[in-house]
């Protein structure tokens, strides 16, 4: 009964988008909540599942919006990029330089042989899964990618949630019947931009660190001929 029923990850990557999403309709509504001194226990109950399921909201539209729409048909995959596709645009390239930075490569060489060597002929997604079957059978891999996960989440999270943000003051300011701030939208638009560029960060940093270590396994013996 004493054990505190959220894990870090879904404090990080799911209460704190939606807090920011509540926020923005207190301010935006002038509702006041923001302006309580003192909260009950059940206000405060009922405010911290309110915004657990709304982070839970915002993470399925962001990874809509970000991980399937921009990344997937727009930026690429980390894993192609990472094994030498050219960007969609030459212009991408420059504006998230990181995430478009390949495997030397030495390197992308000894990951397709690797793949060989394990009678893998899939590309793309087929060998995502079959690198990440094989890695996360180590408890202490699987932990550090768990750690890139839940920052890449918590960062793709709070990006859409100030995006929104962003949006609501400034639609608020011009046609809302409650006063608000512009400065309080560029700041939230700043923001999430920011926190675009951890997601990236992240979600990049996950692939390369699965696939920099599926490059050194040792190959499998050969059948005996």
């Amino acid at each position: 009964m004493d054990k505190i029923p959220f894990s870090v990850y879904d404090f990080f990557a799911y209460l704190s988008s939606g807090t920011v999403v509540l926020a923005t309709v207190d301010y935006t509504w002038g509702l006041g909540v923001l302006e309580t001194k003192e909260v009950g226990t059940l206000m405060g109950t009922a405010l911290v599942i309110l915004a657990y399921v709304t982070g839970h909201i915002v993470s399925q539209f962001s990874s809509l919006l970000f991980e399937h729409t921009i990344v997937k048909r727009v930026l690429n995959r980390p894993l192609a990029l990472l094994l030498g596709a050219k960007p969609s645009w030459i212009v991408f390239a420059w504006i998230f330089p990181n995430f478009h930075r390949p495997f030397p490569e030495h390197t992308q060489g000894r990951i397709r042989g690797q793949a060989v060597a394990r009678c893998c002929n899939s590309e793309g997604e087929g060998l995502f899964l079959h690198a990440y079957s094989l890695m996360t059978a180590n408890e202490r891999l699987q932990a550090r990618l768990d750690d890139f996960r839940n920052q890449y989440g918590f960062a793709r999270n709070m990006s859409f949630a100030f995006l929104v943000s962003a949006i609501t003051i400034a639609v608020a300011h011009f046609d809302g019947a409650h006063r608000v701030s512009l400065r309080w939208s560029l700041l939230a638009a700043f923001a999430s931009v920011s926190l675009f560029y951890r997601y990236l960060k992240f979600f990049h940093q996950y692939s390369y660190e699965l696939f920099l270590r599926y490059a050194e396994l040792p190959r499998p013996a050969e059948p005996a001929v």
